[in-house]
């Protein structure tokens, strides 16, 4: 199989997984109802820009570059995911507002309409697949897909 095949399956491969994980985000907060905490919006942000990357790399599969933005994009997704699951397991304590900041607030209007803008705990685990939580699975995902898209990178150029 040509090296342009391979980067062609590869790219398949990335937009497929991207396309499941968004799709996959969007349903557990729109359909089941759990609200995601900031970070967990923050950890979409790599999939989408890794779709539109990957979309670049099925169109041209010449250019073996594409890879390393691959790899770089994960890369962001695997540190930020690993902070998600480093709060989680309160291993440390947030640098961003990540949770409930209701409790200063006296006035019962207010405190009403604060109510219904709550941001979920980043320590809480609202969702879980097989008791892992979704930043966990992303943690590993991200990892895999930079280790393997930084192997085709070094492969090609071989």
């Amino acid at each position: 199989m040509n090296l342009e095949r391979k980067f062609k399956i590869f790219y398949s491969l990335i937009i497929l997984l991207c396309l499941i994980s968004i799709c996959y985000a969007f349903f557990v907060e729109y359909i089941l109802g759990y609200k995601p905490c900031i970070l967990c919006k923050y950890q979409r942000v790599p999939y989408i820009l890794g779709l539109i990357i990957g979309l670049f790399g099925f169109f041209k599969p010449s250019n073996t570059k594409i890879s390393i933005y691959i790899f770089l994009t994960f890369l962001i997704s695997m540190t930020l995911s690993g902070y998600h699951v480093g709060i989680e397991q309160e291993l440390y304590q947030s640098m961003l507002n990540c949770s409930d900041d209701n409790l200063g607030i006296l006035e019962e209007g207010k405190l009403l309409e604060s109510l219904s803008v709550i941001n979920p705990d980043c320590r809480n685990v609202n969702f879980a697949v097989f008791g892992v939580s979704l930043a966990t699975i992303n943690f590993v995902l991200s990892f895999v897909i930079s280790s393997v898209s930084y192997y085709f990178y070094s492969y090609a150029k071989n």
